[in-house]
């Protein structure tokens, strides 16, 4: 299943979204068992100053990826739908959508522990946390992206990174 809708929605931060996060987390817990290191809220719904696509990002760290396939069906009874790697080598994605099927609510990577790119998803989200007008920045360049590639979510995606890729290397 893929997301149809082709509508690049951006909307301001609102406390609502550390509760759906809590509630999905508590779902990944469950079914991760002990392979669970941690489970993080990323991307842009998780830093306040900062607008975002309505559709929670989550970061799970595992022991070991070898098996999360064999649980595939069990993530699919508890509503989430297995994407492979999703275009990230090295990683297992499983996207929840809403009721009508297109909608992506929740967007949830799986990383091994020794996996770098880890780091780069938890300090963009902590720096721009800690730096209000940097993430100030980011919104008006989505802002800007939406109205550029309203018809496109890929290529405002694209563009986006530009901005991740930039303030991931000032990091550096």
């Amino acid at each position: 299943m893929t997301n149809l809708s082709n509508e690049l929605l951006l909307v301001p931060h609102t406390s609502m979204w550390e509760k759906v996060f809590q509630k999905e987390k508590s779902s990944l817990e469950k079914l991760l068992r002990s392979n669970s290191l941690e489970i993080q809220h990323i991307g842009s719904t998780a830093i306040t100053e900062a607008c975002a696509r309505p559709i929670m990002d989550i970061l799970c760290v595992v022991h070991t990826l070898d098996g999360i396939e064999v649980f595939k069906s069990e993530f699919e009874a508890q509503g989430f739908s297995w994407r492979g790697d999703g275009g990230m080598p090295n990683s297992i994605q499983f996207i929840r959508y809403a009721k009508d099927g297109t909608t992506e609510l929740s967007n949830i990577r799986i990383f091994e522990k020794i996996n770098p790119i880890i780091d780069d998803f938890t300090d963009f989200r902590d720096y721009l946390n800690a730096e209000e007008e940097v993430a100030k920045e980011y919104s008006a360049v989505k802002l800007g992206l939406q109205k550029k590639y309203e018809e496109n979510p890929g290529l405002y995606t694209a563009a986006k990174n530009q901005f991740i890729k930039i303030v991931l290397s000032n990091l550096k």
